[in-house]
């Protein structure tokens, strides 16, 4: 028969606790992530898994957070070395809080325990929705490209059309005097060709006199056609600088908002606030993307508080009362040895005064033996020479009494 060592009988015997007692750097890890002691997670058993699973979540929340705001800072930036610092940074702020809202629920929160619950809630949707916003671009990316050409035309056509009101008045009073001057000037060439005209007629005996050649109605119309384009040449002469100014104005306002509605294309980039008014009116535009969207940030939103959902799903364990106990331990501590101190000083104070007191009595029993022998001179050196007794009892009452009427 064969017969088992008493080393293999004891291991048989073992609790499974002493083999999870060394925890690996991982469990270590994940145990930090989740917010857990691990000094105190060693003998917890079960919550060694159980805050391992919540380690998970809050490792996922943190790597999800920070490849959003990678997205975002790229949106913004083309360095890799601004965009990957810059999102491992805010990555790690979504950590801390996420850790500091499951380290909240350790303790029992006391009277205003769904108070405090409710406010980690809103802070934790808040957060998820701020960080769905770049998740929700970057899964939306094709159709939001596709799409961007047109929010760029909208905005290139609102931008001009209030440029152009904004300059209505200029261009207006330009345009308006343009116009007259041109007007006037037909008026005035119609005018010359009515009597070129009429002089034609009245030299082939068309005209009024009938005759053929030029007569004197003939030489008079001629005269006053001449004398109409004399008159014209003057009159361009006159107004060719306001009509000139009038020009030179609507070509700078034209050649102003031209200037600034190409700026203005030239401004216009893919960045992230763009990127969300192109997902708005994709939205608008397609119905469909609308209810995508949505369930797109409901999905993000729940990630972002599946740390805290898994740790209030999950039921307390040995862990919490561990954390407990170890609370209260710290402060039973702290209050015996806050009480062991205040009885310290009362009996330093009680000592101190008990020998101020002795060493008072003390003084003022030499003092008493030095005024009685005072005394004593003084009243064998009245006896020598006797006076007034009340004149000797106010001296001495002024020298040697510790009270004295004035």
């Amino acid at each position: 028969m064969n017969f088992k060592t008493d080393q293999q009988q004891n291991s048989l015997f073992n609790p499974p606790s002493n083999h999870e007692e060394q925890a690996s750097q991982w469990e270590k890890m994940l145990w930090w992530l989740a917010a857990a002691d691990p000094s105190l997670m060693k003998e917890c058993g079960p919550d060694r898994f159980r805050y391992s699973v919540i380690g998970y979540t809050v490792m996922t929340t943190w790597l999800f957070a920070t490849l959003a705001w990678g997205y975002f800072f790229s949106t913004l930036f083309d360095d890799i070395l601004i965009i990957l610092p810059a999102a491992i940074f805010f990555g790690f702020i979504i950590l801390t809080i996420d850790r500091g809202l499951i380290a909240g629920l350790n303790s029992n929160g006391g009277k205003n325990k769904w108070l405090s619950l409710s406010l980690r809630l809103l802070l934790a949707l808040t957060i998820g929705f701020f960080i769905s916003q770049p998740v929700v671009l970057m899964l939306f990316e094709k159709d939001i490209d596709a799409h961007l050409p047109v929010v760029k035309e909208k905005k290139i056509t609102a931008y001009t059309k209030q440029v152009r009101e904004e300059n209505t008045v200029v261009l207006q009073q330009a345009k308006a005097e343009i116009e007259r001057i041109r007007n006037e000037q037909k008026i005035k060439e119609q005018e010359i060709l009515d009597l070129k005209n009429a002089y034609i007629r009245e030299t082939d005996g068309t005209g009024g006199s009938g005759k053929i050649g030029e007569y004197t109605i003939a030489r008079v119309k001629k005269m006053a056609y001449l004398k109409a384009e004399e008159d014209l040449i003057v009159w361009k002469r006159n107004i060719q600088p306001a009509l000139d100014s009038a020009l030179a104005k609507e070509k700078i306002t034209e050649t102003t908002i031209q200037q600034r509605i190409a700026d203005f294309d030239k401004g216009l980039h893919d960045g992230f606030l763009t990127r969300i008014e192109t997902l708005d009116d994709l939205m608008l535009v397609h119905p469909p993307v609308k209810y995508r969207y949505r369930l797109v940030i409901l999905l993000i939103m729940m990630i972002e508080l599946m740390p805290l959902l898994t740790k209030l799903m999950m039921p307390s364990g040995l862990y919490e009362e561990k954390v407990q106990d170890a609370v209260q331990q710290k402060k039973l501590l702290w209050q015996t040895e806050r009480a062991a101190l205040m009885e310290v000083e009362k009996s330093f104070y009680e000592t101190a005064l008990s020998a101020d007191k002795q060493l008072q009595a003390d003084v003022m029993q030499e003092i008493n033996e030095l005024r009685r022998q005072q005394v004593e001179k003084e009243f064998t050196q009245w006896k020598q020479n006797p006076g007034k007794v009340r004149q000797f009892w106010e001296q001495l009452k002024t020298r040697l009494l510790y009270f004295s009427r004035n």
